[in-house]
């Protein structure tokens, strides 16, 4: 229930939650349209984004749609006529509800019945969104879809006509009539283990929750993406402190970030600034002791690239080569043996290519099948089978002589062998595939002190990140080789140039000989740390410098991360998940326990062991309808039946409903659908119940039982009803409503001889009983008479005591009931005639002729002359007693 405090509550939350709480409380979901505009207003509200969120009405009570329980009650007068809804029909009257009462509205499977529940589940409160639609089964639908609504509220004496349009909102006032149907049963049936019931106001904090849920979802893929982004590794700062390090530092998840200015002016590196390192390494160079520790720190950098090609070159260069055809050569050579110990230990066999190595892997497969196979077996099961897995014949001796030579192979120390190098070549070959080369970015940075000052060393440098590209070129072609086994790629390799390496390695020993000098040069000299500060500050800026972009667009990463946990924690569902928990224990209050018990005691549910309790998640709390299992079950759905569940969510729903008033409509789509007779005639009374307590009751079905169920307890309780056919006509029309278009098997005997009578006269001017064409219409008018003969029996000579879809017995006919010999005899005379041309087949000896046209006609005035007799006599001995008999209530409709 929407309580004063809910909607204050509601009133605070930002103008986007505000937004959605109006679109949920109106329809219960939102659309991807109406996602995307909460998504963009929480980003602009985050300062993500530069765009200005919509401007959203204030949140009113009049926008809460399912506060219906202080509205006034809204009556249901009609739908149509519309256009372009499905394959509705649209020339023809509207669908008409009664107004004090119940309304029946039949149609068979494909008659267009849905289609008007759709159109009431749009426009009335249903749990879950509907879409209507064009007629689907057309390659362009028409357009506009419009739908004549008239409907009347308590209070005001004028009856209300809307053309509503679907692209707009429907009328508030239809919004107090609640929609219950099978996708409204299911959701009272928790997807784990636990049915459950959903105030209103619950299910729209509950989807609310929902909501913030798929938004923070969005911005966790945002984030996810980010924090990719961030796997990757920046320039590495070196090991002394500096203002450059410190600001680097500051670029990670949760630390406070630099400006983007001021990184750029950090980054900023001039001509004079390139003098003064200059200036204060050459004063450096005369400090011994500093220009050891600058020397020591080149020496490992060197070591490091030589280390790297030394590695490289030994695993792909000559012999690196060598040792991987080496191992391939060896593989193929023992495969070659093996294939002659085949050749030898396998001659005779009938088909080449024994000892290959698609037979062999397929002779592999099939024994390791038939170990599958025969698991009791002896080894090797193959041999020792009944029947051979290859061909699914018993195995003869011939063939049980040659799998035991195969199988020896397979075993053999030939084959073994064979397969150990093919093994040992194929970890060579993968390990040489998952190496990985130093790029060049990598050998300039670590070789950049080595190279600095030395036009030498710098053109040594050059060449050394030009050998390691053509190492990579060079792996590259190797691993191609390897891919494609084309390994005759390996002949045309030239040879790997490693002059270069010698080159830097000769430059090792003359940076270790330096170290020597330099550390007896700083023998008992102090430590300059100043300068040796200011040289690591400069040195630090000058290497920023040339990364500025690379720092920037981290540093920006970052800033954009940070907001989207700012949007993440403005999708946060604590508060929702609060506010639930009190609404919860509001709402599960002792009536709504007592509502449900009495439902469930209705709906014949009480060998259930059903307990009431609520339970909270994040972002989510339902007042539930659990099982007392004492084993454990995955879903409540695995235990109940369908019925069970269907009749469980009716009662369910009709709890929700007396909790939100008791004077509001209902609407039931289809509510004995997997029932059994027992409890469809519980629903059929508690449904004319409701509506004798005051409430406008609507009901669709597509069962007659269920049909004339409620058409006999509303008679029993003198509740107001109104009846509706709607049906598909021959002429491909969808939804006609027209009584008469009745289903035939609902249809009283003189609505039967009606049409029959149509059917006869349409007929006559092309009968011709010497045309075998015209025997399915002798068919079909002899079904209907014998049919109709026996309804007679039913509802004349029998004066309705019993129907065939009527669940009671109506034992105040019987004083109208009578049957004389006469009767008998004209009935049995019919029925015989009838059985002649109906749908039974023709015994052997009667001729196939077809009657005369006259035959026809005599024996459907028979029939006629039957019925007005059989009749009035049942009406004479009726009439003494008709007044005191109930019948239906006719119920008042808007005009």
């Amino acid at each position: 229930m929407w309580s004063d405090d809910l909607f204050t509550w509601c009133t605070t939350r930002p103008m986007w939650q505000q937004e959605a709480i109006r679109l949920l409380a109106t329809k219960g979901s939102l659309s991807a349209d109406e996602k995307e505009q909460l998504h963009q207003a929480v980003r602009a509200s985050c300062n993500l984004s530069a765009e200005v969120a919509p401007v959203w009405p204030a949140l009113t009570k009049i926008h809460l749609k399912t506060d219906a329980a202080a509205a006034p009650v809204t009556v249901f007068g009609s739908i149509g006529p519309l256009s372009n809804i499905d394959r509705l029909a649209a020339d023809q009257p509207p669908l008409r509800f009664a107004l004090n009462g119940i309304t029946l509205i039949y149609g068979a499977n494909g008659s267009g019945k849905s289609g008007y529940c759709r159109i009431a589940k749009k426009v009335c409160h249903c749990l879950h969104d509907v879409s209507l639609r064009g007629n689907v089964f057309e390659a362009n639908s028409s357009s506009p879809r419009e739908i004549t609504l008239t409907f009347r509220v308590a209070g005001d004496p004028k009856a209300h006509k809307v053309v509503w349009n679907d692209d707009s909102a429907p009328p508030q006032e239809l919004a107090r009539i609640s929609v219950f149907d099978s996708d409204a049963a299911n959701l009272y049936v928790d997807s784990e283990r636990k049915i459950e019931f959903l105030p209103s106001d619950l299910a729209m904090l509950t989807n609310l929750a929902k909501v913030l849920r798929d938004l923070e979802a969005g911005f966790r893929v945002e984030e996810k993406h980010l924090l990719q982004q961030l796997q990757a590794p920046l320039p590495s700062p070196p090991p002394t402190r500096t203002v450059v390090s410190d600001t680097v530092a500051r670029l990670q998840v949760g630390a406070a970030l630099p400006t983007e200015e001021q990184l750029r002016l950090l980054g900023t590196w001039t001509p004079d600034d390139d003098a003064q390192l200059a200036s204060l390494i050459s004063a450096a160079n005369s400090d011994p002791a500093l220009a050891t520790k600058v020397t020591e720190g080149i020496k490992q950098h060197v070591e490091k690239v030589i280390a790297e090609a030394d590695r490289v070159i030994a695993l792909i260069g000559g012999e690196g080569i060598r040792k991987l055809v080496a191992s391939r050569s060896k593989a193929a050579e023992l495969r070659d043996a093996a294939k002659v110990v085949a050749s030898g230990l396998l001659a005779g066999a009938p088909l080449p290519n024994i000892g290959g190595e698609t037979w062999l892997q397929m002779l592999l497969y099939a024994r390791q099948f038939a170990a599958e196979t025969y698991p009791a077996g002896t080894p090797p099961h193959i041999v020792t089978a009944d029947v051979c897995v290859l061909c699914q014949q018993p195995l003869e001796d011939a063939a049980r002589e040659r799998l035991t030579r195969f199988d020896a192979y397979i075993v053999g120390q030939a084959n073994e062998e064979a397969e150990r190098a093919k093994a040992e070549f194929q970890e060579i070959a993968r390990s040489l595939r998952n190496q990985k080369i130093w790029p060049d970015a990598e050998i300039r940075i670590t070789l950049a002190n080595f190279a600095e000052g030395s036009d030498a060393r710098a053109a040594l440098a050059g060449e050394i990140v030009e050998l390691f590209a053509a190492y990579r070129a060079r792996h590259v072609v190797v691993c191609d080789a390897i891919s494609t086994k084309k390994y005759e790629a390996f002949d045309s390799l030239s040879t790997l140039v490693t002059a270069p390496v010698e080159a830097l390695r000769s430059e090792l020993a003359a940076v270790t000989q330096q170290i020597d000098v330099l550390k007896q040069a700083a023998a008992g000299e102090g430590d300059p740390q100043k300068r040796t500060q200011m040289i690591a500050e400069s040195e630090a800026r000058k290497r920023f410098s040339s990364d500025i972009e690379l720092f920037v667009g981290r540093r920006n990463t970052l800033n954009m991360l940070g907001k989207i946990k700012v949007c993440i924690v403005a999708c946060a569902t604590g508060s929702i998940t609060t506010k639930i928990s009190q609404q919860r224990r509001k709402s599960l209050t002792p009536s709504l326990k007592a509502n449900l018990r009495d439902e469930i005691k209705a709906f014949d549910l009480t060998h259930l062991p059903i307990d009431l309790s609520d339970r909270g998640e994040v972002g989510q709390s339902k007042v539930q309808i659990g099982l007392n299992t004492q084993q454990r079950v995955g879903r409540n759905s695995d235990v109940l039946s369908e019925g069970e569940k269907r009749a469980l969510g009716l009662a369910g729903f009709l709890a929700e409903t007396k909790e939100l008033g008791t004077h509001h409509g209902i609407i039931i789509d289809d509510p004995v659908s997997s029932l059994d007779h027992s409890r469809s005639e519980a629903v059929a009374k508690r449904l004319v119940a409701e509506a004798d307590a005051g409430r406008q009751v609507i009901i669709f079905t597509h069962n007659l039982v269920f049909h004339y169920a409620v058409m006999a307890f509303a008679t029993e309780r003198g509740v107001p009803l109104r009846n509706e056919w709607i049906a598909k006509h021959s002429d491909g029309r969808f939804g006609i409503i027209d009584e008469s278009q009745k289903p035939w098997v609902a249809l009283t005997v003189n609505q039967r001889l009606h049409q029959i009578s149509g059917v006869f006269t349409a007929k006559k001017a092309t009968y011709n009983e010497n045309d075998e064409a015209c025997r399915p219409f002798v068919t079909e008018i002899y079904t209907k008479l014998r049919a109709t003969w026996e309804h007679s029996i039913e509802e004349i000579l029998f004066a309705g005591v019993i129907g065939r879809f009527r669940p009671e017995v109506a034992s105040q006919r019987l004083r109208a009931a009578h049957v004389d010999k006469d009767d008998y005899k004209a009935v049995r005379a019919g029925m015989t005639r009838c059985s002649k041309f109906s749908g039974h087949d023709i015994a052997l000896g009667v001729p196939p002729d077809l009657p005369k046209f006259d035959d026809i006609k005599q024996d459907f005035e028979a029939l006629q002359g039957f019925v007005m007799a059989a009749d009035a006599r049942r009406k004479k001995l009726d009439k003494e007693g008709q007044e005191q008999e109930k019948k239906p209530i006719e119920a008042e409709i808007l005009q």
